[in-house]
């Protein structure tokens, strides 16, 4: 299962017309536990970092942990989704998002999701 999730990754990210460069790997620490980094450089000189823990469970893979963090090309935050249990006064705890003003809630988001909120930065999209 994280072997076909990492794939789907891969797709998405050689489907993203903003990217310009990436990496990233996948470790598999058992059978039903793994994670996956990587790094993505776009097209106006912003970069994705990302990180997910994954478990599987029955039929299932699930995000233990994750962070996405996007910085501009001067490397100053824009955004960064993270599930740490570190905002407690955020309605959706432990899911969160940082922007440059503070922390806002959030629901646990999807890589490809994120990918597209990236790819319209970086295109200068709405």
């Amino acid at each position: 299962m994280l072997k076909a999730y990492a794939a789907s990754i891969d797709a998405a990210l050689r489907n993203c017309v903003a990217v310009a460069i990436h990496s990233f790997q996948t470790v598999e620490l058992s059978p039903t536990t793994g994670y996956i980094e990587g790094e993505v450089l776009l097209i106006d000189g912003s970069r994705l970092v990302f990180f997910e823990f994954l478990r599987q469970r029955e039929q299932s893979l699930e995000r233990e942990k994750y962070r996405y963090h996007y910085m501009d090309a001067n490397n100053q935050l824009i955004f960064r989704y993270d599930n740490a249990p570190h905002h407690l006064e955020v309605s959706t705890f432990p899911h969160h998002k940082h922007i440059s003003t503070g922390v806002i809630e959030s629901t646990e988001p999807h890589f490809a999701v994120i990918l597209a909120e990236v790819e319209k930065a970086a295109l200068g999209l709405p």
